[in-house]
């Protein structure tokens, strides 16, 4: 199964694509004895929670919502923040954990940081 993620925000958050799913994606499959002593039973595979550099999805994420408010100085509630934290990641372009990009919690602050910056030249083009 190839739909590694994270809950977050109460969601299931796609680690390659970040799409907001409504649960944890799960495979079915059917367990017997090949020689049919046992009664088939249907089994479950959970997708598994995606992690980089021993931070998981929510985790980096998480890193990131609280930058965005700290910086903000509590303009962000968290799940607004978390909600934003996610789009940040879709502007890069890159499935969590690629080796592309820094996946620490420092790396979370300073891509909350760059986003901001942008910010400030929106602001400043507008006065």
């Amino acid at each position: 199964m190839d739909r590694k993620g994270d809950t977050v925000n109460g969601y299931w958050l796609c680690a390659k694509c970040f799409a907001k799913l409504p649960d944890q994606p799960r495979k079915y499959y059917t367990e017997g004895s090949p020689d049919g002593d046992t009664p088939p039973r249907q089994e479950v595979i959970l997708a598994p929670i995606a992690k980089a550099q021993e931070t998981t999805l929510a985790q980096f994420i998480e890193a990131m919502a609280l930058r965005l408010i700290a910086r903000t100085r509590g303009s962000f509630q968290k799940p607004d923040a978390m909600d934003y934290a996610v789009e940040i990641l879709r502007t890069f372009g890159e499935p969590f954990g690629s080796d592309d990009l820094d996946w620490t919690s420092a790396a979370a602050w300073e891509l909350v940081d760059e986003d901001m910056q942008h910010w400030d030249a929106d602001e400043a083009a507008s006065n």
